[in-house]
């Protein structure tokens, strides 16, 4: 998803991706469902890169790893990244206040995932292929799902969160309380588009962004 990222943003930002378990070239790898299994392996894939400045950018369940990896980065004295930048995710002290789909029927999740409209119907339609993603999309759902409804503590950390006008899913009212979880500055940036907005409105998104990291250049 971030590939294309490299050639739209400033030339002295370097992407780089985190590429977990069950997808891409790992695709044949289980999933990730708990969450300490996750962040500590994906902390330790990121500790060579903390050496140098650094923002986390994440949506939806990535943003969910972002804020807990700072989280535990400012816990342990470690490198704090410049930025932490939010899309598409409720605040940590929101619960999951929908039914579960992790743990739906094949039938029922299927049509869940279509109202979403974060997987492209040919997708959904190709049996074999959902066969093989599967797993991974409900691995995701169950951590996204169980994660929040505990108040943390402030991170030392500025906050930027993004949210789609039409995200229903997780809409801005859950997301503006993010300023609570900072205790430098906060910037909220709404764009046009639903929970998938990174898609329709990338063009707008990484001009954002880009604008961002050219004020940590100049800090």
């Amino acid at each position: 998803m971030f590939r294309s990222w490299a050639d739209q943003l400033p030339k002295y930002v370097e992407v780089v991706g985190v590429r977990l378990p069950g997808r891409d070239m790992r695709i044949k790898e289980t999933p990730f469902s708990e969450w300490p299994l996750l962040l500590n392996a994906t902390e330790k894939a990121l500790a060579p890169y903390l050496d140098k400045p650094f923002t986390f950018f994440g949506h939806s369940l990535g943003a969910r790893i972002a804020y807990e990896l700072t989280r535990r980065l400012q816990n342990q004295g470690k490198p704090l990244p410049r930025q932490l930048l939010i899309a598409a995710c409720r605040c940590p002290h929101i619960p999951n206040a929908s039914q579960y789909m992790h743990d739906l029927p094949e039938k029922e999740f299927h049509e869940c995932l279509q109202r979403m409209s974060g997987t492209p119907p040919e997708v959904l339609e190709d049996r074999r292929l959902m066969a093989i993603l599967e797993p991974t999309i409900r691995a995701d759902m169950k951590l996204a799902e169980i994660w929040g409804g505990i108040v943390q503590e402030p991170l030392n950390v500025p906050i930027a969160a993004f949210s789609g006008l039409e995200d229903d899913i997780d809409p801005s009212a859950k997301m503006v309380e993010w300023e609570l979880y900072t205790n430098v500055k906060f910037t909220f940036h709404a764009l046009p588009g639903n929970h998938f907005f990174i898609h329709s409105s990338k063009a707008l998104l990484l001009n954002r962004l880009a604008h961002i990291c050219s004020l940590e250049a100049k800090a």
